[in-house]
């Protein structure tokens, strides 16, 4: 089993290092960020007692904004769900240390997706709250949504975002930035500390895959028997 940047894992770990994530944030946003002063990869966050944990695949901060950059490896249909739902988490994690509603800083929840999330095309799709009244009218309250796509074929980013995205989808280096991030993946891959349990949940995970195509499947001629 090959393990890349496309593994969530192997990806947090990757931009535990604060000159690839804020070179990440930069390529994806499109400026410079200003140095990034906190960086916890696969955190967990528990809202309240008896909730669903949530884990945050590199969760990190500036004077500016929170942002959690997802690497997003499997279709999920509720996708647009768990982005609000992660937004929430952000906020609360700034609100738990002492912040007020009043001083939230941007949020800003990037999915790098391997597949067309909204089947378009587009490389990038980004939302912002608006009124539906009047789309000119912004809420401003500082929330942004990205949804990066692989497998763009729109001409519609800037070239070191497209060949960020491209290193993703093919695994090929094209530049400086994406032979570091390819020397990471080498260096975390080799650590006998965590090539075990890598291998272990990804393991875990396309077992899991394979359980819900075959139910699905099953559960489809079930309901074009009882159709006859």
């Amino acid at each position: 089993m090959e393990l890349t940047i496309r593994n969530h894992i192997i990806f947090s770990l990757v931009m535990r290092r604060e000159n690839l994530a804020k070179k990440c944030l930069e390529r994806i946003l499109g400026k410079k960020i200003r140095k990034l002063s906190y960086i916890e990869a696969e955190k967990t966050e528990e809202i309240a007692a008896g909730t669903h944990g949530i884990r945050l695949d590199v969760y990190c901060e500036n004077e500016e904004a929170v942002y959690n950059i997802e690497m997003q490896a499997y279709h999920m249909e509720d996708l647009p769900k768990r982005s609000r739902y992660y937004q929430d988490v952000m906020d609360m994690i700034l609100l738990e240390k002492g912040k007020t509603y009043d001083v939230l800083k941007k949020n800003i929840v990037i999915f790098i997706c391997t597949y067309d999330p909204f089947g378009q095309g587009r490389h990038i799709y980004t939302f912002e709250n608006c009124c539906l009244e009047d789309p000119e009218l912004q809420l401003k309250d500082e929330s942004t949504k990205l949804f990066l796509n692989t497998k763009g074929t729109k001409n519609d980013i800037p070239k070191p975002l497209k060949l960020f995205l491209d290193y993703i989808e093919t695994g090929k280096t094209t530049d400086e930035y994406t032979a570091e991030l390819e020397k990471a993946v080498g260096e975390v891959r080799n650590d006998e500390k965590w090539r075990e349990p890598i291998m272990t949940l990804e393991m875990l995970i396309n077992d899991r895959l394979h359980a819900a195509v075959k139910e699905a499947r099953s559960e489809g001629k079930a309901g074009k028997e009882s159709m006859q």
